[in-house]
């Protein structure tokens, strides 16, 4: 894919299924596989919704007016995270729907509605840390399957540091983890700062905090 066919721009709340379908490309075909569709729907807008309205920097990358990619970056004040007022209507309205649903839900579907919502935690305990890295967050960068590997990640990457640097911010991080395409990050050059074991229950789960300069 040529790049310079790639509009980036930032996220509007018209995009919201456009990016909740990437999300479900990448992380909901267990609850495709099994006809789940409203709750698959419901998992992809209320966990990409939620990481937008923690993000002052949301991004759309597009591709004659298909949006093929987000990417979401938080920032910290002090410690405290910002918000996106903009997205605020939107993230209560999901939030309330995913709890509803929640109170019904097993295991696994409750996992889905509320795992990232506990990794945001970890990041913002992470962020109010004295790390050096704790100026902003990477939260969200998904790209449809069929768009990767061609250097939009790493350019979506490029174009959120700009913003930073715009926001004050010096140095970043972000979260995955060891079950995830960690090696992609350093590809890019980022350096591993910490782990988290806090979420191990006995198989094996790590969460690896990447940081790099905006």
């Amino acid at each position: 894919m040529d790049l310079n066919n790639v509009v980036i721009r930032p996220a509007e709340l018209a995009d919201t299924d456009a990016i909740a379908d990437i999300y479900s490309a990448l992380w909901c075909s267990w609850l495709r596989r099994g006809g789940f569709t409203e709750d698959e729907r419901l998992v992809a807008r209320f966990n990409t919704v939620m990481q937008a309205q923690c993000s002052p920097i949301a991004l759309v990358a597009e591709v004659d007016g298909k949006v093929i990619a987000a990417c979401y970056v938080g920032v910290y004040d002090n410690g405290a995270p910002r918000t996106n007022p903009y997205w605020q209507q939107t993230y209560d309205d999901l939030f309330n729907q995913a709890t509803v649903r929640a109170q019904t839900a097993d295991d696994n579907l409750e996992g889905s509605l509320f795992g990232d919502s506990r990794e945001k935690a970890t990041g913002n305990r992470f962020g109010a840390s004295d790390s050096p890295y704790a100026d902003g967050q990477l939260n969200l960068i998904i790209i449809l399957p069929e768009y990767q590997g061609c250097g939009l990640g790493r350019r979506l990457i490029e174009v959120a540091r700009e913003h930073m640097r715009e926001l004050g911010c010096k140095r970043f991080f972000l979260m995955t983890d060891n079950r995830s395409d960690w090696e992609f990050y350093e590809h890019l050059g980022m350096e591993r700062v910490a782990e988290d074991h806090s979420q191990d229950t006995g198989d094996g789960f790590i969460v690896y905090i990447y940081g790099d300069l905006a």
